[in-house]
This record gives C-alpha cells, sequence and structure tokens, in this order.
C-alpha cells in the first residue's frame, strides 16, 4: 500500500512544483516590469535551483516507478488494472485504481471520474 500512496505522493509534489515555477514566473514579470533588478537576480537563481531540483526528481520518481512496477509482478503477479470501491461509515462513496504497468493511480469521488481516468490513462487495453 505505501508504494501506492508514494506514487499519489510523487503527483503531488510534481504538482506542487508546477505551482511554484507559475508563481515564480509571475513574480519575475512584476519585477521586471517595475525593473526591479536586483528582485530579478534573486528570482532567476531561485528559478534556476527549481530547474536544477526538478530533473534529479524526475529522475528518482521513474527509477522509484520501476521498483514499485517489478514489486508489484512479483507480489501480485497481475499487469491488469485493479479497482477498489469504499464506502466509509457516513455512505461516503470513492474508487480507487492503480495500473501496476505504470504506477499511475486515481482517487475517485464517483464512477464517472473514475471511467475518464481509466479511458484517458489504462494503458493495459
Amino acid at each position: 500500500m505505501s508504494n501506492i500512496l508514494h506514487a499519489h505522493d510523487d503527483h503531488l509534489l510534481s504538482k506542487h512544483q508546477d505551482n511554484i515555477m507559475t508563481s515564480l514566473v509571475q513574480r519575475l514579470q512584476k519585477a521586471r516590469g517595475a525593473n526591479d533588478f536586483r528582485l530579478v537576480q534573486l528570482l532567476e537563481q531561485e528559478k534556476s535551483q527549481i530547474e536544477q531540483a526538478v530533473p534529479q526528481f524526475e529522475a528518482r520518481s521513474h527509477r522509484l516507478t520501476a521498483i514499485q512496477n517489478w514489486l508489484n509482478n512479483i507480489l501480485f503477479g497481475k499487469a491488469e488494472l485493479q479497482v477498489s470501491q469504499f464506502v466509509d461509515s457516513a455512505s461516503d462513496e470513492w474508487w480507487y485504481a492503480f495500473d501496476p504497468q505504470t504506477g499511475g493511480c486515481v482517487y475517485a469521488d464517483s464512477e464517472a471520474e473514475l471511467r475518464l481516468w481509466i479511458k484517458d490513462n489504462y494503458q493495459g487495453q
């Protein structure tokens, strides 16, 4: 289960890094517009540091995904999509799907959302 959560955590971290970069680009535009050259220099340094960290994160993520896939094949022997439905004590329903071939997963609030993810992402068909 921790491997499955790790794939979800990687997605969230990647999304967070995208948000940071978007904010940084906007701050750079404002600093350039205000001719604040010192701030532009500092933001350019920050941007460079983030850009250097992203490939390292992506390489580590790809290695971990490969290890996760290998372990899933050994432990479960299945390469097919795994789907689970959950209902909590408040009768709230949600879905979880995991593609062991890619390491991709989704937490969906509805069956329709789950089906859309499967259509867009499941490569095992």
